[in-house]
């Protein structure tokens, strides 16, 4: 990696040292990308989604998508230990229930059931929206708890380019660009991002455990490139397509068990390839009556190789715990939505869906087994206005499906293991009413997602037991909430929730002890009945000189298994609490203070639990001339020793320092 980084490290100097005077802009957001609720103007419908700004996001520290995403109302970090994953829970939902979409394309978990988020940095972010509970059901299957969509950006001049470079504790560098042309019949944009590190350091309060003695995390290396290119043709006022490519190429290791618990045997893993790919086309065609067409197609791969050690030399797999195993998987899908563009009476629409997704895996010396799954669904959506004010939005939707194949051959002969098909309903409906500046509404859908590949099929790296039998889960949300104005300055939201869930899939821990490797398994199951509940609130309050501006969200969830109390709902806290500041002492500096809190939340099924925690940050930009910009801060300011899941550390006080320059 060094050889590499001082050769980057070295063209950034050249390149920025050569800059010819440059000027910031803003970026547009690429329309194609976004997914709204069927309705009249979308400000009818205010509340039903949230979102954040990728350049707010960074301002305020974030790195990467699963930072950024948590910086949204009802949205908490979480992490997957054993694969050095950062994801996220809306609501106390995971990924799956809740899942990704880059551009309103499907983009994780992949099939093997993986999702971090981690890895997806805020180059070409324009926003990243959150929609819980009712949700458009123009996004498609599986979408149980709602869905998280990160659009990205396109060129908002003839021709600009954006260069920047950087570092950050653990020996840690960056690097990136993106560089677009904007034309009256279209616009062609493309971006590289590069980041690495060498370790990162665990807080000083961190007590000496058998797999980490403080300091310096062991196995905590990383390396993650990231390739976006987008082009756009519009051959007239109305109509669109586009086409886009992405790539990620990922390398780092999964830090061992730190932990105290006995049931718990540390893995020495590392991951020396991680490559993702997609390929997209989306299309706008208007109509004769203000009606549209608008076709997505998407093709992903996804393929991932895990090298399990001896011991924390990690030079030797000899024995009963050490493998190399190959993760395989592959979607193809894309959708069709027609309709009417919202005026100020209607909206209505229709979408049908497709996909297939396939899940392929082996140890070396072993055949590769293969799982498959087709799904389609159906739906459409309307929004009526009356009496001005007034708003109703309904939505019906199908969803449906079926296993294509599920051979596995891991063991000393092949077997079909059972597939597997499940159809679904979905209703939903809010009433939505509109005041100067706001939005009152309330809201029920019922939503439903089947259990994915990875939760039937998966052995995720020796860990996991499968379960083809699993159910589909459904969800029946109820909300009620206010998003707007508070007075002529203050903006507000405040929601309160009810989400019960039938058949519910839960990861179970401590099932069963592998002899031969004398490790714990655990197995997704239906864990039957649950309850979500909870109340949002937050404010955001500018200052009168527009010099500072001032925000506080605070959510209360309370997550329990009503049909089997004693298992426990991981991964999201009680209570959390989001504050940070923007203060302007002047026109070019722009200072960011922020604070987050979360309560104690479960770390395993049966009731192991990490400590709440306080965690301070503080960001820094400064506007030079000629376009260039200085960025940079502490996160973690007092060190705090905390963890998102149980033995696995999160990082100690922590510093980031960059150079950017728009032309």
């Amino acid at each position: 990696m060094n050889t590499f980084r001082s050769r980057i490290a070295a063209a950034g100097a050249a390149v920025l040292a050569a800059s010819a005077p440059c000027a910031l802009s803003e970026s547009s957001r690429f329309d194609l990308g976004e997914i709204t609720p069927a309705g009249p103007t979308p400000q009818v419908l205010l509340g039903a989604a949230d979102r954040t700004d990728g350049g707010a996001a960074e301002l305020r520290g974030a790195a990467d998508l699963a930072n950024a995403a948590a910086l949204l109302p009802g949205v908490s970090p979480d992490r997957d230990g054993d694969f050095n994953a950062k994801t996220i829970r809306v609501r106390g939902f995971g990924l799956n229930q809740a899942p990704l979409f880059l551009d309103g394309l499907p983009a994780g978990p992949p099939p093997g059931g993986r999702a971090d988020l981690g890895r997806l940095g805020l180059l070409d972010m324009a926003d990243i929206s959150v929609a819980r509970g009712f949700s458009p059901l123009a996004y498609g299957p599986n979408t149980l708890a709602g869905a998280v969509n990160a659009v990205s950006r396109k060129p908002a001049r003839s021709r600009e380019l954006l260069l920047r470079g950087g570092a950050f504790s653990g020996e840690g560098l960056e690097g990136a660009a993106r560089a677009g042309m904007l034309h009256a019949r279209g616009h062609l944009q493309g971006g590289v991002a590069y980041r690495e590190r060498d370790y990162f350091t665990v807080s000083d309060d961190f007590p000496p455990a058998a797999g980490e003695d403080g300091d310096r995390r062991e196995n905590s290396d990383s390396r993650d490139l990231e390739l976006r290119l987008q082009g756009a043709w519009t051959p007239q006022s109305g109509d669109e397509i586009a086409a886009g490519f992405a790539r990620q190429d990922n390398e780092f290791g999964a830090p061992p068990y730190a932990g105290d618990d006995p049931r718990v045997q540390p893995r020495y893993w590392r991951f020396p390839s991680r490559e993702q790919n997609s390929l997209y086309l989306a299309g706008r065609k208007t109509l004769g009556m203000n009606a549209y067409l608008k076709p997505r197609l998407f093709y992903a791969t996804f393929e991932d190789t895990l090298e399990s050690y001896d011991d924390d030399s990690y030079t030797t797999q000899s024995g009963p715990s050490a493998f190399t195993s190959h993760d395989d998987d592959e979607s193809v899908g894309g959708a069709i939505e027609a309709g009417v563009l919202p005026g100020q009476q209607r909206a209505p629409r229709v979408t049908a869906h497709f996909r297939q997704d396939t899940h392929r895996e082996h140890n070396d010396g072993q055949e590769e087994s293969e799982f498959s799954d087709d799904t389609i669904a159906v739906s459409a959506e309307d929004g009526l206005r009356f009496r001005d004010a007034w708003t109703l939005a309904v939505g019906l939707g199908y969803e449906q499906y079926d296993n294509r194949k599920a051979e596995d051959r891991s063991g000393a002969s092949p077997q079909d293991l059972p597939g597997g098909d499940d159809s679904a309903v979905n209703p939903q409906v809010g009433l939505f009413f509109s005041i100067p500046g706001g939005a009152f509404r309330a809201t029920y859908a019922r939503k439903s997602r089947f259990p994915s590949l990875g939760e039937r099929y998966a052995r995720r790296g020796g860990t996991a037991r499968p379960n083809p039998e699993l159910e589909t889960e459904t969800a029946d949300h109820f909300e009620a909430g206010y998003a707007g104005l508070l007075n002529e300055r203050v903006e507000g939201h405040v929601s309160a929730f009810y989400s019960r869930v039938s058949d519910a899939i839960q990861r179970v821990d401590f099932i069963e002890l592998d002899e031969t490797t004398g490790a714990w398994m655990h197995q997704a199951r239906n864990v039957g009945d649950a309850e979500h509940r909870g109340v949002e609130a937050g404010i955001a309050w500018p200052g009168a000189s527009g010099g500072w501006k001032l925000g506080l969200d605070y959510a209360w969830l309370e997550v329990e298994n009503t049909s089997n109390p004693d298992l426990k709902p991981t991964g999201a806290p009680e209570h959390r609490l989001l504050g940070y500041a923007e203060w302007k002492p002047t026109p070019k500096w722009t200072l960011v203070p922020g604070v987050e809190y979360s309560s104690s939340r479960y770390a395993s099924s049966d009731g192991v639990e990490v400590d709440g925690f306080w965690v301070a940050n503080f960001c820094a930009r400064v506007a030079l001339p000629r376009g260039f910009a200085l960025a940079g801060g502490v996160k973690n300011v007092f060190d705090e020793d905390y963890e998102l899941a149980e033995g696995y550390p999160e990082e100690g006080r922590n510093y980031f320092a960059n150079i950017s320059c728009q032309f």
